[in-house]
Parts: C-alpha cells; sequence; structure tokens
C-alpha cells in the first residue's frame, strides 16, 4: 500500500468514526480498572535466556496474594514478535494464543479482569510505528490477535493497541490509533479498547491529543514524575541514572544538599535542582489537574496505567510517600490506576514466586488489602 493509498485509507476511516456515538465503557469494566497491578516481562520477553521465570512468572499463590490485596485487575504487556506467525504474514500462532489464554485463566477465575498492552521490543516498535507499512502490519496482527483472543469476554479482557508508541509525532500517532482502533473493531466489536498519547505516553502527551470520535475507548497515560527520583538507579535510558542514589522525597535544596558532595560534577546540578522543585502532594496534584480537566473537557474516561518508583536507588520510605501521594491524587480526581509493578525492580513485592513477601510500606500508601490470602482464595 503506498502512502496515497494509505492516507485516503486514514481519512476514511476517520470519517467513519467521527459518526460513531463516544459512548464510554461500561460502568462495571470501568470499575475494574480502578486499581491493578502490571505483571511485566512475562509475555515480553516469553522464554528468553536470561529472564527467570520464578521472578516474573505469577503462580497459584501470586494470583490469590493479588486478589487479596484488593487488586481488580491485571495488566499484561505482551510482545506481538512472540504470537506472529513466522511464515503466514498478518496471522497468529494457534498454540500460542492457547498458551496465553490458559495463562490467563486464574486471572479470570479470581474474577480480574486483564489489559493485554502490546509492546513490541526495541527497534521493533519503531519500525512498526515508523511508517505506513509498519502500521499496516501492526494492523493486521491485531486484527488476527484480538480474534483469537475474542472468546474472552469484553467484560474479562481489554485490548491496549500500542504501550508507550515512542512517535515524537502527536498528529501522526493519533491517525495510528485510529487505525488500531477499526482494525480491532472489525473482529471484537464488543471490546474495551485502550489508545494513549504519542512519545512515551505521559500526561503531556496525553493532552496532545485529540480524542477520538469512537465508542468504548480508555485514555491512559502514565506518571512517572519526577524521572530523577522514580528512575534513580536505572541501568537502562539515561546514563547518567547509573550514579543518582539515596534522592529523598518530597524533595528540597535541603533534604539534597548532603549528598551532592559525593555525586559526580555532571550529576550534582540535576541532583541540586531536583531539591529546588521541591516535589512533594502539592506539585503532584498540579501535574494531575492537567490531565483531569483534559479528561473533563473531552468527556473521555483516563486510567493511568502506569505509575512506580524502581527499588535500584530510592530510600524505602521515600518511595511509599511517592506511591501514597500518587494514589492519593489519582483518586480524589477519579482516575483509575495501575501499579507498575508486581515483581522486579519496580515491584510491589520481593522474592520469587512461593516466596513473595510484599513491601508493608508500599501496601499501606496504596490503600491495599494486607492479610494474608487463604489457599480457598
Amino acid at each position: 500500500m503506498n502512502a496515497l493509498k494509505t492516507l485516503a485509507a486514514l481519512l476514511l476511516m476517520a470519517t467513519s468514526l467521527a459518526h460513531a456515538a463516544a459512548t464510554p465503557p461500561p460502568t462495571a469494566l470501568l470499575r475494574t480498572l480502578e486499581r491493578g497491578v502490571n505483571l511485566p516481562i512475562w509475555f515480553t520477553f516469553r522464554g528468553q535466556a536470561g529472564i527467570d521465570p520464578a521472578l516474573w512468572y505469577p503462580d497459584a499463590a501470586d494470583w490469590r496474594l493479588i486478589k487479596s490485596l484488593g487488586f481488580k485487575h491485571v495488566r499484561v504487556q505482551f510482545d506481538p514478535a512472540y504470537f506472529r506467525h513466522p511464515t503466514q504474514p498478518g496471522a497468529v500462532q494457534s498454540a500460542r494464543i492457547a498458551e496465553l489464554k490458559r495463562a490467563l485463566a486464574p486471572a479470570r477465575a479470581h474474577g480480574l479482569t486483564v489489559v493485554l498492552a502490546a509492546e513490541p521490543q526495541g527497534p521493533e516498535k519503531s519500525r512498526l510505528v515508523k511508517d505506513d507499512a509498519g502500521i499496516a502490519e501492526l494492523a493486521a496482527f491485531w486484527r488476527a490477535f484480538a480474534a483469537g483472543m475474542k472468546s474472552m469476554r469484553p467484560s474479562q479482557l481489554v485490548f491496549e493497541l500500542l504501550n508507550e508508541p515512542t512517535d515524537t509525532d502527536a498528529a501522526r500517532n493519533r491517525l495510528l490509533m485510529q487505525w488500531l482502533v477499526q482494525a480491532v473493531r472489525s473482529v471484537a466489536p464488543r471490546h474495551t479498547l485502550v489508545v494513549e498519547g504519542h512519545a512515551y505516553s505521559g500526561i503531556d502527551d496525553l493532552l496532545a491529543f485529540e480524542p477520538l470520535e469512537a465508542a468504548n475507548l480508555v485514555y491512559s497515560f502514565h506518571f512517572y514524575e519526577p524521572h530523577n527520583f522514580t528512575h534513580q538507579g536505572a541501568t537502562w535510558g539515561w546514563p547518567l541514572l547509573t550514579e543518582f542514589k539515596d534522592l529523598p522525597y518530597p524533595s528540597s535544596p535541603e533534604l539534597v544538599a548532603p549528598l551532592l558532595p559525593a555525586m559526580s560534577e555532571e550529576a550534582r546540578p540535576h541532583i541540586a535542582w531536583y531539591g529546588e522543585q521541591r516535589w512533594d502532594q502539592s506539585r503532584i496534584d498540579a501535574r494531575l489537574d492537567l490531565v483531569r480537566d483534559w479528561a473533563k473537557t473531552h468527556g473521555v474516561p483516563i486510567w493511568c496505567g502506569e505509575f512506580g518508583t524502581a527499588r535500584l536507588g530510592a530510600p524505602l520510605k521515600s518511595r511509599s510517600a511517592w506511591l501514597g501521594d500518587v494514589r492519593r491524587g489519582l483518586e480524589a480526581r477519579g482516575v483509575a490506576w495501575t501499579l507498575f509493578g508486581y515483581a522486579g525492580n519496580f515491584g510491589l513485592v520481593t522474592g520469587n514466586a512461593g516466596a513473595r513477601q510484599v513491601d508493608a510500606g508500599d501496601a499501606e500508601a496504596l490503600g491495599l488489602r494486607t492479610a494474608a490470602p487463604s489457599k480457598a482464595q
């Protein structure tokens, strides 16, 4: 499909979607999105070397624990490449679709809604979003994938079309989301779909999104602000993050001053600036006000699909304090949320399957139930 034909197809889709009533998702479904937890890595690096299933793959005890803590849904990122058929373009491997359904059966058994979020890995995502051919390929995948998964009822399953699109062009990202909505609607017309802003799905990315004239959509954003706090100690992304450690929350010049002498000359001004910004509940609330007002203006439901802080460098008390302030800020504005994540570097729990320990400070900050689950749950 050449560029002119693709553009014409997109414009035709825009016209058809413009005539669709922007009916929100069912109230019961939105209630299940009120609070949830991400299960990362499980189906994004499935079976790859170096991935420890004991850390990342939930077992029966994990499902009981997730339910007992008070979560209503789980968000599972998946790599389309794992499911794509190797020799038949636009098709999926039925055996792997069946594998995914079996893996998600405990979620359904515990009354948890599942959000499946497409997350192509690294350069593959860039390839899929950079041009019309890549977008057409992703749309074809979604038609096949949604057709294979739609036997899970709309009350149990939500499709998130592309996690953190990375495209720097907001207008082009809107066309991408529009095309993917149309693709899934053609095979699974009743399932709720999640769309999100360009780049990394932050608040500012969503503010630049002009909502689609389509029914049964949820608009997602991620919240990792300030990034220097939430990602301190991270070994990916900005190299300087590896130097950041023990940054407190809330922040002030006085609280970060003792850290500065040990910092490199390059890192020092960034840490000083973090202190000067004085991040606290009021500053977080001001950011969340923006996205709440956007949702009110457009009359659409929003959902914070990810928020969290890495365990790699943050003081535990500061981590819990930040989680609590964000959670309270979201709930005060009626915004549904999903913690990132259950296990791993951002985990609510530590330890491997069969020996999980819930971080009590984090659980309290998130307003979760902490009683141990019974085996009957």
